[in-house]
């Protein structure tokens, strides 16, 4: 079960949840529920909707509407999962891909006055006190030292850094990559089976279509 979870959590980080998340489809996903309940409760909806090519196995054995079903529990699994990804993905993630666009695009405003980098500092021993013990087993880097002058850079062999500064907001970028792990699972085993929802339909749509245009070929034949 470990082993599982383990392997769940990397593709899990909020950096790549981020495209998906941020995505336009799967904000769109959101509207998607309601549509669909609209759609079911409509009963001459429901008619247009069945597809005569639905009478063979297994089509037969399913309900008429399996293809709204499942875009609807598919769009629904996505919304949420974007919901949860918007409410709780750390601001660092969601506005830059890696932790060297922090560094590039802020470390200049950080440095430019004493003030600033103190907030570097304060931020990171916040991060540090407040990461859980699964968080610290996924942090790997050697810890800065927030207390001390310049973030304690060449106080020891494993903080040796002609940019201390920049390898703060690194810290930041990847400590907050890693929060939340749980959450960032539930987020991602949400976005793949609603993905898988939406997908399965489509596929089998596709075949069914496939097969219609083979069978008219073939008849002209």
């Amino acid at each position: 079960m470990n082993k599982f979870i383990a392997w769940l959590e990397t593709p899990s980080r909020w950096s790549e949840l981020r495209e998906l998340g941020q995505s336009n489809l799967v904000k769109a996903s959101l509207l998607m529920p309601v549509f669909g309940y609209l759609l079911l409760l409509n009963e001459h909806v429901h008619d247009f909707l069945t597809i005569r090519y639905d009478g063979d196995w297994p089509f037969n054995r399913l309900p008429s509407v399996w293809r709204v079903w499942m875009l609807f529990y598919g769009s629904f699994l996505l919304a949420m999962g974007s919901i949860a990804f918007a409410w709780r993905c750390p601001v660092e993630i969601k506005r830059y891909a890696s932790a060297f666009n922090l560094v590039d695009t802020e470390r200049n405003h950080f440095t430019a006055h004493h003030n600033e980098t103190q907030k570097i500092a304060d931020k990171l021993k916040l991060l540090y006190r407040n990461m859980s013990r699964w968080e610290c087993l996924l942090f790997l880097r050697p810890r800065l030292e927030p207390e001390l002058p310049n973030l304690g850079a060449g106080t020891s062999p494993d903080l040796q850094t002609g940019d201390q500064w920049g390898l703060g907001l690194i810290h930041i970028w990847e400590i907050n990559n890693v929060k939340r792990p749980t959450l960032r699972i539930a987020i991602y085993v949400l976005f793949r089976v609603g993905i898988l929802l939406l997908a399965i339909p489509a596929a089998f749509t596709f075949l069914q279509v496939t097969l219609v245009l083979a069978r008219h070929l073939l008849a002209l034949i």
